[in-house]
């Protein structure tokens, strides 16, 4: 039983990273000068632009990826290592 704790727990750890670093939702009022009305429809301009590659993203990624590997490596050398010390007999 004390195994589905220690999993739960790293769940819950995880959980708590993920929702710690989730970036925040900032909202504005709108200016005072904004239409309110019905806006006529325009078609959209779409313009393609190639920044190259964005390193801060995958800074980002490689961070939570190596987040992930590293709770599941704590999790399971608390495992074994609980378990070897269960079948030593004292």
């Amino acid at each position: 039983m004390k195994v589905t704790h220690r999993i739960t727990r790293l769940v819950l750890i995880g959980l708590a990273v993920l929702a710690l670093a989730a970036p925040m939702a900032s909202a504005r009022p709108a200016p005072a000068d904004t239409p309110t009305g019905p806006i006529p429809a325009e078609p959209p301009v779409v313009q393609s632009v190639n920044e190259g590659f964005d390193w801060a993203s995958a800074a980002i990624g490689a961070g939570f990826a190596g987040g992930i590997i590293l709770l599941i490596g704590w999790g399971g050398v608390t495992y074994r290592h609980h378990h070897e010390h269960i079948g030593v007999a004292h």
